[in-house]
C-alpha cells in the first residue's frame, strides 16, 4: 500500500510566505538567538520538519553586491541586507526542490523493473519468433508511455486503424485509471531517491486566470523568449524531449512506441486567446453533482460528477454534449502543443501535478458523497470502463473497482480540503426582501453559517514542432 502521495496547494508548495516573521520566532529566545527554524514535528529539537524531509535549518544568504542612490549609509537602518537584523538563520523548503529533482532524474533513470512492447501482439516475438520486442525505458518515459498505450488507435493494418475508442478517457475509469497512474509514478519516484516519505504536489489550477502560475523559471518552465512555443533555456525541462507523439508514423507501421526521443516539450497557451483557466466557482458546482456517472457513461453523459470533471459537459452537468470544454479538458487545451493531444500530453510535467489536483477534487467529492459501489455500472460502460474491468495497460492487473476507493483506504490522503459548498453574499442579502423581521434574522443565521464555512474551508483566496488545431477532446 503506498504510504503518501500527500499533496498540497501550489501555493504553499512554490511560494514561500512574505510579510514579516512567525509567531515561534517572535520569543525573546528566538530574537536573542537570530534563529528562525521553529519545529514542526512530534520532536521539538527536529526544526523546520526535517524529519519529513520537508526543510532545514540553513544561514540566511544575502547580497553583498554595493547599492546606488541617494542612501549612503551603513548599519543603520534594519532593512539593510534584509533579514540580519532580525534572523541569520531560518527555514528553506526542501520538498519542492525534492520534487523538481526526483522528476529531472526519473527522467534519465533507466526503469529497474519495466520494459516496453516496442510492437504490435501479433509481432511481439518478432521476425523469427525468438526474439520479444521489447525496449528499456527510463521511469519518467514509462510514465509517458502508459498513457499513451492507452489512447492508441487500434491496429488494423499500415494506416488502418480504429479510433473511437480510449481506456483512459471518455469513461467512468477516467478517474480511476489516473488516480492509479498517479499512484506508481509516486512509487517509482520514492524507490528511486530513497525517500518513502516523499510526495507528489499538484498545482491547483483553479485560478480563473489567463496564465500558468507555476510556468516559471525556477518550478515547471516559462516561455522561451525567442520562441513562445518551446520552454524557456533556463529551465530544466528545457532540455527534456517527449516520446510517444508520432502517432500517425505508428499507424502507417503497425508499430508501437519505442521510447525513442522525439523532439522538445512544447506549450503554447492560450491566455492571449482570450480562453482562461477554470475557476473554483467551476469546481463547486461540479462537485455539488450528486451522480458519480450516468448512462451512456461517456463523454455524452449528463449531470455526472465524472464527465463534468473530465471537461466534456459544463461544470455543473447539464450540456453533455461531448463538445464542451470544461474543468480537466479545459486545462490541457490551454497549454495546447504537448499537452494538447491525450497520447503525447504526459510529457510534460504539469501534467502530474494538474492530475493530482483532478484527484483531490475526486477525493472530496468521494468524501462527501460516500458513494456505493454499485453507482459504477458492472456492463454496458465503454471497453474497459466497467467496473471489474482490468485498467489498461497495467500489469499485474488491477480492476477499477480496487481504486474506487476513499484515499485513506489507499494509503494517502490530501493536506487540505475542497469545499462544496459556496454562499454568495447575494443569496443572504434578498432573504430580507420576505420581511423586515424575518430578514434581519435569517440574514444572521447565514452570515454565521458563512462564516463558520469559510473558517473550514481551509485554503486561502485561490488567488508538434508544428500543433494539431484539434483541442484535447477532439483526438479520440
Amino acid at each position: 500500500m503506498w504510504r503518501s502521495l500527500w499533496l498540497w496547494t501550489a501555493i504553499a508548495l512554490f511560494e514561500t510566505a512574505s510579510a514579516q516573521f512567525p509567531r515561534p520566532c517572535t520569543t525573546v529566545s528566538a530574537l536573542l538567538s537570530k534563529q528562525c527554524c521553529p519545529s514542526q514535528g512530534s520532536d521539538a529539537a527536529v526544526l523546520c520538519g526535517a524529519e519529513l524531509n520537508r526543510g532545514e535549518c540553513t544561514d540566511v544568504q544575502v547580497s553583498e553586491k554595493p547599492w546606488s542612490g541617494p542612501y549612503n549609509l551603513r548599519n543603520v537602518d534594519d532593512r539593510e541586507r534584509w533579514p540580519l537584523k532580525f534572523f541569520n538563520r531560518t527555514c528553506r523548503c526542501t520538498e519542492q526542490q525534492q520534487f523538481l529533482d526526483a522528476l529531472d532524474l526519473a527522467k534519465t533513470t533507466m526503469h529497474p523493473d519495466y520494459v516496453i512492447a516496442t510492437q504490435h501482439w501479433l509481432s511481439l516475438l518478432g521476425p523469427n519468433g525468438t526474439q520479444p520486442q521489447v525496449a528499456n525505458v527510463t521511469i519518467y518515459n514509462y510514465f509517458v508511455w502508459l498513457h499513451y498505450y492507452s489512447t492508441r488507435d487500434t491496429l488494423l493494418g499500415p494506416s488502418q486503424t480504429f479510433k473511437a475508442m480510449d481506456f483512459s478517457h471518455q469513461g467512468p475509469a477516467f478517474l480511476t485509471w489516473h488516480r492509479y497512474h498517479l499512484m506508481l509514478l509516486e512509487k517509482d519516484l520514492q524507490k528511486l531517491i530513497g525517500n518513502d516519505s516523499f510526495a507528489i504536489p499538484y498545482w491547483n489550477f483553479a485560478t480563473g486566470r489567463n496564465d500558468c502560475d507555476v510556468c516559471t523559471v525556477p518550478l515547471l518552465g516559462s516561455m522561451h523568449l525567442d520562441d513562445p512555443t518551446l520552454i524557456n533555456q533556463s529551465s530544466r525541462f528545457s532540455q527534456w524531449e517527449i516520446v510517444c507523439n508520432s502517432l500517425d508514423d505508428y499507424n502507417r507501421l503497425v508499430t508501437l512506441c519505442n521510447g525513442t526521443n522525439e523532439g522538445p516539450i512544447r506549450r503554447a497557451f492560450l491566455g492571449k486567446s482570450g480562453i482562461r483557466l477554470p475557476s473554483m466557482e467551476d469546481v463547486h458546482r461540479c462537485m455539488s453533482i450528486k451522480e458519480f456517472d450516468t448512462p451512456p457513461y461517456s463523454k455524452n453523459s449528463n449531470f455526472s460528477f465524472r464527465n463534468a470533471l473530465e471537461g466534456f459537459n459544463t461544470p455543473d452537468g447539464k450540456s453533455g454534449t461531448g463538445e464542451v470544454q470544461s474543468l480537466h479538458n479545459l486545462v490541457h487545451s490551454f497549454l495546447n502543443g504537448t499537452s494538447g493531444n491525450p497520447h503525447s500530453a504526459a510529457n510534460d510535467p504539469l501534467f502530474v501535478v494538474l492530475h493530482t489536483f483532478i484527484d483531490a477534487v475526486f477525493e472530496e467529492w468521494m468524501k462527501q458523497n460516500s458513494p456505493a459501489m454499485s453507482s459504477w455500472p458492472e456492463e454496458l460502460a465503454p471497453i474497459g470502463h466497467n467496473r471489474q474491468s482490468n485498467m489498461v495497460p497495467f500489469f499485474p492487473p488491477v480492476t477499477n473497482e480496487e481504486l474506487f476507493l476513499s484515499s485513506a483506504d489507499l494509503g494517502y490522503s490530501y493536506a487540505i480540503e475542497l469545499s462544496q459548498f459556496h454562499i454568495s453574499l447575494g443569496t443572504e442579502l434578498a432573504a430580507t426582501i420576505s420581511g423586515i423581521l424575518v430578514g434581519f434574522v435569517l440574514l444572521a443565521v447565514l452570515l454565521m453559517l458563512f462564516l463558520q464555512q469559510r473558517k473550514k474551508r481551509g485554503y486561502e483566496p485561490l488567488l508538434g514542432s508544428e500543433f494539431s488545431n484539434k483541442m484535447y477532446i477532439e483526438e479520440a
